[in-house]
């Protein structure tokens, strides 16, 4: 088989990340809000109490103007953001070597693309990642990727025939005793993970950093109520602290991303996973993990110190002891604290596992 094609700018935004923040729906700002709305209400108490009506209303209108200013800052910075993705997409789309023409070509022994730079030629074993979308096929190898209009096939056929060439070359090492499990993911299944990764994978360490910055944050801000209070009024502390730790929130309080919550079917053997969903079929050998993780939850495998798979354990329909000699066989456990190595042969048991 082979394919002449060009690689359009529209089909390139199709495997980038869309751009979806929007001003007042990040994390960051409403922490900030919520800050600003606590100075509001110690402004209403000290009013209430008697504390001062210059003092509660210097509090209300601090927290009102620091709300204002937080919304336009965000909609500044959604802005920017928006039109930064739209550069550095246009940008990398033509840093894309002869983006204008190649040529994939596919035979029994792997395939080739070419182009006026020259051609590479892949064994199929290097095939490691087949997916799609309504555009394109994506042809992943244990080095590079591939981007393959679906409009460069002349009819439906071609397209079929590619795309059963691609899966048959990819399960053509996995046996035929390989077991097989088939799950959807679930929310709780991604907060189960993280509190693995946070307790047991080096998870806690970032969230230190954020606890460091914050009580580095609140110690600044009694240095300043100090030098321009020295009175002690906790009302201009309270004021302070509301202002001043939305810097902090800003980078310590974050979206949250969007997981994939389709149908999943995990293959395992001795020879790795096959992974299968609705869009996307690969493969992964055991040497490309560094370790594993476990609860009563699910099962952690790591790529590397913040990228790990999760096989849930309600998904297993006994063959979770058959999976579990596997990852005792291959892997050793996660061990943030060393240094990973990767094996060196297949099959092999990396000597340690790390995090940063």
């Amino acid at each position: 088989m082979k394919v002449a094609y060009a690689i359009s700018f529209e089909d390139y935004l199709t495997v980038q990340r869309p751009f979806v923040a929007r001003p007042g729906h990040n994390a960051g700002f409403k922490g900030v809000l919520v800050a600003c709305l606590l100075m509001v209400s110690l402004g209403f108490l000290c009013i209430f109490r008697g504390l001062g009506i210059s003092t509660g209303c210097f509090l209300i209108g601090l927290g009102i103007c620091s709300a204002a200013v937080a919304y336009l800052f965000d909609k500044q910075s959604v802005g920017k953001s928006k039109e930064k993705h739209a550069r550095s997409c246009v940008v990398a789309y033509q840093r894309m070597h002869c983006r204008d023409h190649r040529v994939l070509e596919l035979d029994q022994n792997g395939f080739t693309v070419s182009c006026k730079c020259g051609s590479v030629t892949r064994p199929w074993p290097e095939l490691v990642r087949l997916s799609e979308n309504k555009s394109l096929f994506i042809v992943g190898t244990k080095t590079d990727g591939q981007l393959v209009p679906k409009a460069a096939f002349p009819s439906e056929g071609a397209i079929t025939e590619f795309r059963a060439l691609c899966l048959e070359r990819l399960n053509a090492d996995r046996p035929i005793t390989s077991r097989s499990i088939k799950f959807s993911y679930i929310p709780q299944d991604f907060r189960n993970a993280r509190l693995l990764h946070l307790f047991n994978g080096g998870g806690w360490r970032h969230l230190a950093k954020t606890l460091a910055t914050f009580c580095i944050s609140a110690y600044g801000v009694y240095v300043i109520w100090r030098y321009v209070n020295p009175h002690g009024d906790p009302a201009i502390l309270c004021g302070l602290i509301g202002l001043l730790l939305g810097v902090p929130l800003l980078r310590g309080v974050r979206s949250t991303r969007r997981h994939y919550l389709g149908a999943q079917r995990v293959h395992f053997s001795e020879q790795g996973l096959h992974l299968e969903d609705t869009g996307t079929v690969a493969r992964n050998a055991w040497t490309e993990f560094i370790g594993y993780l476990e609860d009563e939850h699910a099962f952690l495998l790591y790529y590397h110190p913040r990228l790990y798979r999760i096989i849930p354990r309600r998904a297993f329909d006994g063959w979770e002891a058959e999976f579990r000699s596997l990852l005792e066989a291959k892997l050793r456990k996660y061990n943030y604290k060393r240094e990973a190595v990767l094996p060196t042969e297949p099959g092999s048991v990396p000597q340690s596992n790390l995090s940063k």
